[in-house]
């Protein structure tokens, strides 16, 4: 690559790169300004006085601050089950044959075709029909049943870049299935996990359909409803809509920025032989 052709490649990164930043810029200057300037002059990215009017607000409302363990015990639930089942069962589809193995890929790639939109009805009767409904246990599991196919493939792919000779030295040294999935196939497995764990995070994080229709009460919600319940009727707190948003956003931010490495590393894997 020549220099011209890096300087373009980098300016276009950096004109894109700023396109898709000054909505967060907007979102951050309207969290420091009180709610009767947010119009004032809404184009100014910058706040005329810096105040923490909207972020005291969300702190003092004990609701919101339910919406956020809730958030977290939902999230960190369906993260942990899907990193241990995905990992299993990536493992067994990567290194063993066994009757019906291709039925059951296909039927795992099928389940990522359909909208979720269209399964709202189906998993509402069965919530309620196994009296679920309104509790952690209904999200978590519509949570790890749409996160966890797509875990499977990616666990399935990265797995299968790891040399079969370890396996081989490991069943030499009496190792079993088990034994080997444990010591020798996890450890650099690492960032397959990594990256699992970060997509299935930020899915449940995100969610806010099916913890409309799955939940009716504020002990068990997630924070992306809380969110939509500062929009009033007559009126909206815009300032501390967006300082709810920003500290919804953060967690994703931050976790994202310490385990890219691993996380595209762990995306790519099996795409390249």
């Amino acid at each position: 690559m020549n220099k011209k052709h890096k300087y373009t490649v980098y300016l276009s990164l950096l004109v894109l790169g700023s396109i898709v930043m000054i909505p967060i810029f907007w979102m951050i200057s309207i969290a420091f300004r009180t709610n009767p300037t947010v119009f004032s002059n809404p184009l100014k990215l910058l706040p005329p006085t810096f105040t923490l009017d909207a972020f005291s607000t969300v702190f003092k409302n004990k609701d919101l601050i339910q919406l956020f363990v809730n958030s977290y015990i939902i999230a960190l639930s369906v993260t942990f089950i899907c990193i241990i089942a995905a990992a299993m069962a990536g493992y067994g589809f990567s290194r063993f044959q066994f009757k019906g193995k291709k039925t059951a890929l296909i039927y795992i790639l099928i389940t990522q075709m359909f909208p979720m939109v269209l399964l709202v009805i189906p998993y509402f009767l069965f919530i309620t029909n196994v009296g679920l409904y309104n509790t952690y246990y209904a999200l978590i599991l519509a949570y790890t049943s749409f996160a966890l196919p797509f875990s499977i493939m990616m666990m399935r792919d990265f797995i299968s870049t790891i040399p079969k000779e370890l396996d081989e030295a490991a069943k030499i040294d009496g190792c079993g299935p088990l034994k080997t999935f444990f010591y020798i196939i996890l450890p650099p497995s690492l960032p397959g996990l990594i990256a699992t764990g970060v997509y299935t995070f930020i899915l449940a994080w995100n969610e806010f359909l099916f913890a409309v229709v799955l939940t009716n009460s504020i002990s068990v919600r997630p924070l992306t409803i809380g969110i939509g319940m500062l929009i009033g009727e007559f009126t909206t707190e815009w300032n501390a809509l967006m300082a709810l948003s920003f500290m919804a956003s953060a967690p994703l931010i931050i976790v994202f920025l310490f385990v890219q490495k691993y996380f595209l590393q762990g995306l790519t894997a099996g795409s390249v032989k």
